[in-house]
């Protein structure tokens, strides 16, 4: 099944053996039966027939019900020579398990075939006993049902079974019946028959059985919409029966011409071409009608013969489908502008009178008066009796004799000078601005790139980089190093910052250039706090931490209150040790934030810690504020 495109239609391609719009009728080769040997009738077996019903006995799901009447035998199916007949194989792969009732299911086969009349049908299949054929109407064979089914039987086969011709006439043909396949206990098939017997036209009347069909020029086919069989004849062969052969198949015939076979039976080769009318002749009409043999053409003309007739090519001064009138040269007035046409020499030779202003063959053309070249810098059109100059850009006047000047209009900005050109003009700008009329100010800092944060500052045309503290350079892009002077002291790594550095010393000393040394002492002998209930000992932990910090704070204002009082009244000397105060400060906060990180910012053991006052000895040269620290202790 294909579909094409988007719609609903579709297509069955049926497989060999059927056709149909849905593939439902079968078109196996009709076999004759003098092919066909019939062997031997086996030994008659026992069948179980059914019991006769009529149309009054209700419908049971069985097809077949047993009795106790002794079992007839099927009777031997005798072909008659050269009758045909439908065989059809019995396909184990199309039996198909459904329902036939609502209240009963198993195996079925069915079979849809056409076979022309009259026809003996075939199946070959191994059956067990003698079954028996029920012929039903369609709503019966629809729902598989006996009801108002009649009983037949079949006929046996060497191999099979078969429905005598005699139980199929014309028309639909619906049969039921149950099969035991193979052994005598092998699967129950039930069979649903669907022939259609159709009247034949593939053979003339009065023929034998042993003629040959279409008269052996063609198959004998049928299809679901047409009632018959009918003869598909083979190329070359037409008539009902294919007895005529075609002389006309080939297409002898040329040029469009019609072919007309002789009716002369199988063995004629004659026909008739009939050409079209008036173009072509011969046999096969391959020969073209010259039309210009009667010279219809007149006055000298030439002919030309086609398939439309002859075709006449008039010399000048005559017309006409076959040159037969004379052509007047002043009939279309070939004068312009009011001239006067008189005929002139043989043909269509004429001549032209022209009025004041106008010349030329036809008077189509004015007089030139711009021959003297009047125009100075244009081009010259002729008006009328007179003339116009056309001027090229930048010029003007009667002649085009004078140029505009274009800086009248003064378009140079920013006291750029204007300099006049043909149709055009040019403007020289000042050093600070340019472009076309210089009205774009040339910016010398738009070409610096100041880095690090420093600033263009522009003196006329000059651009120069103003750098922050610590970097120099053209574009401030050299970071000056303030480690190079090495301002850490006692073994301090220096690390370069922007416009600064910072110190990192080693144990023992601080200040921000590690000029400060630090000395610890031992504090005194162990003071043991456990006889102290553990609330008390947070509670005065807790104040003693806070003193600690208010005394620390009180500590750095005044030291920085007294620097800057010094620095006020005194030298650059008392503003250094200020300087010194709060870096030592500083060094302070970030030893107490790095102690802080190292013991509380990774993941470790619960742990307790106390403070101890410890003290410190100064051996700077210089008077340097007290620091107190604290040192953490696990308990």
């Amino acid at each position: 099944c294909s579909r094409s495109g988007e719609s609903e239609e579709y297509t069955c391609e049926c497989s060999e053996g059927y056709e149909g719009e849905k593939c439902e009728q079968g078109t196996l080769d009709l076999l004759p039966a003098s092919n066909w040997d019939p062997a031997t009738p086996p030994a008659p077996e026992q069948a179980t027939p059914a019991t006769p019903t009529t149309a009054t006995q209700p419908s049971q799901p069985t097809t077949v019900s047993s009795t106790t009447q002794a079992p007839p035998t099927l009777q031997p199916w005798q072909p008659k020579a050269g009758q045909r007949l439908l065989v059809v194989q019995w396909e184990k792969e199309q039996v198909r398990d459904e329902c036939y009732l609502v209240w009963f299911r198993g195996l079925s086969l069915s079979l849809s075939h056409s076979l022309p009349s009259p026809s003996p049908f075939r199946i070959v299949v191994n059956v067990s006993g003698a079954p028996v054929l029920w012929r039903v109407g369609e709503d019966g064979f629809q729902r598989s049902s006996l009801v108002e089914g009649t009983i037949m039987w079949f006929q046996q086969a060497s191999d099979g079974l078969v429905v005598p011709d005699h139980s199929l006439p014309l028309g639909h043909n619906y049969f039921l019946s149950v099969l035991r396949v193979g052994t005598p206990s092998g699967s129950e098939v039930t069979l649903r028959l669907n022939l259609t017997v159709k009247a034949s036209s593939c053979v003339e009347p009065g023929s034998r059985f042993s003629d040959p069909q279409c008269s052996g020029k063609g198959k004998c086919i049928t299809q679901p919409s047409v009632s018959t069989f009918f003869c598909e004849c083979e190329n070359g062969y037409s008539g009902i029966f294919c007895e005529e052969f075609d002389a006309c198949h080939l297409k002898p015939c040329q040029n469009y011409a019609i072919c007309s076979d002789l009716r002369q039976g199988g063995e004629g080769r004659n026909f008739t071409c009939i050409c079209p009318p008036g173009n072509y002749c011969g046999g096969l009409c391959q020969s073209q009608v010259d039309h210009c043999l009667s010279q219809p053409c007149r006055n000298g003309a030439t002919c030309s013969s086609s398939l439309a007739g002859p075709r006449c090519y008039c010399p000048e001064g005559y017309q006409g489908s076959m040159c037969e009138q004379r052509v007047d040269p002043c009939a279309s007035s070939p004068c312009h502008n009011n001239g006067s046409c008189f005929p002139q020499g043989p043909g269509l030779g004429f001549g032209c009178s022209c009025a004041a202003g106008f010349t030329g063959p036809t008077c189509a053309q004015l007089v030139d008066f711009c021959a003297l070249n009047p125009c100075a810098h244009g081009i010259c059109r002729s008006v009328g009796t007179s003339f116009r100059c056309l001027c090229v850009p930048g010029y003007h006047g009667l002649y085009c004799e004078e140029e505009y000047n274009e800086c009248l209009s003064a378009p140079c900005q920013n006291s750029a000078t204007c300099r006049d050109l043909i149709n055009a003009y040019e403007c020289a700008c000042t050093p600070q601005y340019e472009g076309r009329h210089c009205e774009i100010y040339r910016d010398p800092c738009l070409k610096a790139h100041c880095q690090n944060g420093g600033h263009c500052e522009s003196v006329g045309l000059n651009a120069t980089c103003v750098c922050p503290p610590g970097y120099l350079g053209e574009d401030c892009e050299v970071d000056i190093n303030e480690c190079e002077s090495n301002p850490c002291h006692h073994g301090g790594t220096c690390i370069d910052q922007s416009n600064a550095y910072t110190c990192h010393c080693p144990p023992g000393w601080v200040g921000a250039s590690c000029e400060i040394h630090l000395q610890w002492k031992t504090t005194h002998p162990e003071d043991t706090l456990t006889n102290m209930p553990r609330h008390s000992l947070y509670i005065i932990i807790g104040a003693l931490c806070v003193a600690f910090v208010l005394m620390l704070i009180i500590l750095i204002v005044g030291i920085c209150r007294i620097s800057r009082i010094e620095y006020q009244g005194s030298s650059r000397h008392a503003y250094q040790e200020f300087y010194n105060c709060r870096s030592i400060d500083s060094e302070f906060s970030n030893a107490i934030a790095s102690i802080r990180h190292a013991r509380f910012g990774k993941k470790s053991r619960p742990a307790m810690y106390d403070a101890a006052p410890i003290t410190y000895e100064d051996y700077s040269p210089d008077d340097k504020p007290l620091v107190t620290l604290i040192k953490t202790k696990d308990l």
